[in-house]
């Protein structure tokens, strides 16, 4: 299955108040963690979508074999990065497109091959990560929903897509998706879990 890949990561992080992007795992930014872990699949193109702190984030991946796609509207919110994003990979015909951020410390290469795996197994449109009471990203799209992708507004990310078409949605458990990286607490509650 040729699956295309986009990482989000045009935002400006601005409760956190530094480049969430840029933040380290391991001693390597997320970002660059996100663009390795999507490269290493082999499953497809892979497309970084770039805004605020676009120059130090194009810097943290400059070796990874990886395209980089500036959004200037990117402060319109998350919807013109997906616009952006799906545009770039429809070009290169995927099977579907795999969306992902970078302020998910806990997506693994086992998470990613495991909703490559259910839609493969499932004639579902969507395969999204399941956690506390949530479908979202990471997410599969196939490409009978790029137009709605393409087609969402302001900072309306893929899970209001999920939200919409329950039928067309299949869940793989992600525990740790509940945890993201959008304020000093998170990052600091996560940084002490980690050390």
């Amino acid at each position: 299955m040729t699956i295309g890949t986009i990482i989000l990561a045009a935002g400006e992080s601005s409760r956190l108040g530094q480049p969430k992007q840029l933040l380290e795992k391991n001693g390597q930014p997320l970002v660059r963690h996100m663009a390795q872990l999507a490269h290493d699949l082999n499953a497809g193109p892979v497309v970084v979508v770039v805004g605020a702190n676009a120059e130090p984030i194009r810097e943290a991946i400059h070796d990874i074999q990886v395209r980089v796609v500036p959004n200037p509207d990117w402060k319109t919110g998350m919807a013109s990065s997906l616009k952006v994003g799906v545009e770039t990979l429809e070009k290169t015909f995927p099977e579907a497109i795999l969306v992902l951020l970078t302020d998910q410390p806990y997506v693994s290469r086992a998470l990613i091959e495991q909703l490559i795996e259910t839609a493969t197994s499932t004639h579902k449109g969507i395969i999204a990560s399941e956690y506390g009471d949530t479908l979202g990203v990471p997410v599969l799209f196939r490409p009978e929903f790029f137009e709605a992708l393409k087609s969402l507004e302001g900072d309306t990310g893929a899970r209001k897509l999920v939200q919409k078409h329950p039928d067309d949605v299949a869940g793989v458990p992600f525990e740790q998706g509940t945890i993201d990286l959008d304020t000093p607490e998170d990052v600091a509650k996560w940084q002490s879990a980690t050390e």
